[in-house]
């Protein structure tokens, strides 16, 4: 944990994915319990509509009382604990898995690789490195939000890292929940946990997707946040802990997309933009293996960049010609880009686009024209009045 960070928290989330064809979802997507991904560049909403994916996503709504994003619909996680970066963790994986990597797959990027994995912990006083512990905390938090334990069980494994589509171990759930408040009370009980069970935090399933650091112009908390992924067989039981998240959410990627663009919920602005790219998926096992294939060419942090128009603003990203060559992270140098256009004038004034424009909270548009960096898909092309494009 890196407790010199000023601006910051570091934090983690895992985007999950679980099948749903044994699963019923209600008209809004709430779980009732009971092909190759499309790279053409003219699909839009309503074409896509017609071919039904056959996964669903958990979305989780904030408390109102929140300190940030209150009442949003959000991926389970939430900020690094110091019990994320114990060494305990070491001696726990050690009969099966050790330092550096602990069987996860190497990721090739030398450069420009994100700080928050970059970072050497060893002279943070943890011999864990980052990739262990971000994935730790994400799983530690998804068991505290929604009750969805990502672990398997304590003995080897051939290959860790091909696990395909994850069949969860199944577990007492009066056990499970007579756990739950200890480990939100203290994120250490989830080592304890793990012991008394015998398993392991299922680190090798989740896949590392994006970084996003928290833009300086919103204000109040700031977070430089992982995010990973992983596949379900099938959507497991999900209870909200009625605290931090008062509801949860299964539903597929565009039901997502289409409930923000009608208000009837908010999404911010990194998962509306991960749902679209996740929009150009049908089938679960496409995702699964895209995000295997795809997670050892890493990824960069991304971080926007407002631009004040005469309709709105649009927050740029690298990749943008109006992104900057080196934007202040720390907020502590004002950077206030602006321009008396509109924010169609502006766009037509550059040829590189990665952009997101808004006119309201829910009235947004993605602009992007970039090949994506590490082998990565684009989000779709999203407005909330017209057909949007891939």
């Amino acid at each position: 944990m890196n407790r010199d960070l000023k601006y910051w928290k570091e934090s983690a989330t895992v985007i999950l994915a679980a099948g749903i064809r044994n699963h019923k979802l209600s008209e809004n997507g709430i779980n009732t319990q009971i092909s190759q991904q499309p790279h053409e560049r003219n699909l839009t909403l309503s074409s896509l509509a017609k071919s039904v994916c056959d996964f669903a996503l958990l979305l989780l709504q904030r408390n109102q009382r929140s300190t940030f994003f209150p009442d949003a619909h959000v991926f389970p996680g939430g900020r690094i604990s110091t019990a994320d970066f114990s060494n305990e963790w070491i001696q726990l994986f050690h009969p099966y898995c050790q330092s550096p990597n602990f069987k996860l797959d190497t990721v090739k990027q030398t450069i420009r690789r994100s700080p928050i994995f970059a970072t050497e912990r060893r002279k943070l006083g943890s011999q864990l490195p980052g990739e262990v512990a971000f994935r730790i905390c994400a799983i530690r938090e998804t068991f505290e939000e929604s009750g969805i334990l990502l672990v398997k069980p304590n003995s080897p494994d051939k290959d860790l890292n091909k696990q395909g589509v994850i069949q969860l171990a199944h577990y007492d759930q009066n056990k499970l929940a007579s756990w739950r408040p200890l480990v939100q009370e203290n994120a250490a009980n989830f080592i304890r946990l793990c012991k008394e069970l015998d398993c392991l935090p299922n680190i090798w399933a989740l896949k590392e997707w994006s970084n996003w650091l928290t833009p300086t112009y919103l204000g109040g908390k700031r977070f430089d946040t992982v995010f990973l992924i992983c596949c379900l067989e099938e959507i497991p039981f999900t209870i909200p802990d009625d605290h931090e998240v008062i509801f949860h959410s299964w539903m597929r990627p565009l039901e997502v997309i289409k409930g923000h663009q009608s208000e009837k919920l908010f999404l911010p602005p990194p998962q509306w933009y991960e749902i679209g790219r996740l929009c150009r998926f049908i089938h679960l096992q496409d995702l699964q293996q895209f995000s295997q294939d795809r997670s050892v060419e890493g990824c960069e942090r991304w971080f926007p960049v407002r631009l004040l128009a005469s309709d709105g603003f649009a927050t740029l990203l690298p990749g943008d010609d109006l992104y900057p060559e080196d934007p202040d992270f720390t907020g502590e140098t004002e950077l206030n880009l602006t321009t008396s256009k509109s924010l169609k004038q502006a766009r037509l004034e550059v040829s590189r686009l990665h952009r997101t424009e808004f006119r309201k909270p829910h009235d947004c548009t993605l602009i992007v024209n970039i090949e994506p960096q590490y082998k990565h898909v684009h989000s779709l092309m999203m407005n909330s009045h017209h057909n949007s494009h891939l």
